[in-house]
């Protein structure tokens, strides 16, 4: 890769001029050259928004310019991003995240949402998430109703390891297991909440990956041939356990919504709510346990 500013290292460098440079780079390979561009640029060189965009100059030492290039050199890999950088933006807080967990999304705060207005009313809410990955659902949940009793399973010891820190670093006191979803003894005792971001993709789904999901871990995409397995499993294990009231969380993939609904349906639940994301897709649906 050619020198990312053709500079001398004693010679200032506009922010502005050099996000420029990372956007022209960037543009064969991502539809938001200037968002990732600014985000590489306050990530390697500590500078702020407001500074980029009043083109504050800087000095680029060698460590710095190694950064940046293996950065784009990441990316023009199609590695993704968030891997890169080594953190992700959820809820408003860093989470750790690197190659062997899923990275969060903005979409899945829309469960994150759900979730917290469906314990509101409930004092002391014990609550359990499956499958849980970075635990950016469960240690926002912690975080948001710091009097709640939060657990979260996950059976990656990749994934694991990645909740574990998380949790340690912002301090949000959930029980962490490493187990199996589909394995009620995992965890004793009912609960006023049930949540998972299970994986949902199908068969199709997987041969139509982009190149960045490719590097996400399959266990965490893949949901079995029509993209239903978990759902089907996860509700008919885990209703019993809902406390009487207690709701049922899922994230579901686009079009997923009928099935699932039945399935909540068949195994007791009722009060079927629907939330879309911001893109106007049927992203969660909640049901009630009798």
């Amino acid at each position: 890769m050619k020198e990312i500013v053709a500079l001398p290292e004693d010679e200032k460098v506009s922010l502005t001029e050099l996000e420029h440079t990372l956007q022209q780079q960037l543009a064969e390979v991502t539809e938001t050259p200037g968002f990732e561009a600014g985000l590489i640029l306050e990530t390697v060189l500590g500078v702020s928004r407001t500074d980029i965009l009043l083109g504050k100059t800087v000095s680029l030492d060698n460590k710095q310019r190694e950064q940046l290039t293996a950065l784009l050199e990441g990316r023009k890999e199609r590695r993704p991003l968030q891997y890169l950088l080594g953190s992700w933006e959820f809820y408003g807080r860093p989470f750790i995240v690197g190659e062997g967990v899923l990275i969060p999304r903005p979409d899945t705060e829309i469960l994150a949402e759900q979730v917290l207005e469906g314990v509101r009313d409930i004092p002391n809410p014990r609550i359990l998430e499956l499958c849980g990955g970075s635990g950016c659902l469960a240690v926002t949940i912690a975080l948001e109703r710091p009097d709640a009793e939060v657990w979260c399973v996950e059976k990656s010891p990749e994934a694991f390891s990645y909740l574990q820190k998380n949790n340690q670093a912002l301090g949000a006191g959930v029980h962490t297991l490493l187990g199996d979803a589909l394995d009620t003894g995992c965890v004793e005792g009912n609960f006023d909440c049930i949540l998972s971001n299970p994986p949902y993709l199908s068969d199709t789904d997987m041969q139509e990956l982009e190149p960045e999901l490719s590097y996400e871990p399959a266990m965490a995409l893949y949901g079995e041939s029509d993209g239903l397995f978990f759902y089907r499993e996860l509700t008919a294990r885990w209703v019993e356990r809902l406390r009487p009231g207690g709701l049922l969380a899922y994230e579901i993939g686009m079009g997923q919504h009928p099935q699932v609904a039945k399935m909540m349906r068949s195994a007791g639940l009722n009060t079927i709510c629907q939330t879309r994301d911001y893109g106007g897709i049927i992203r969660v649906l909640t049901a009630r346990a009798r």
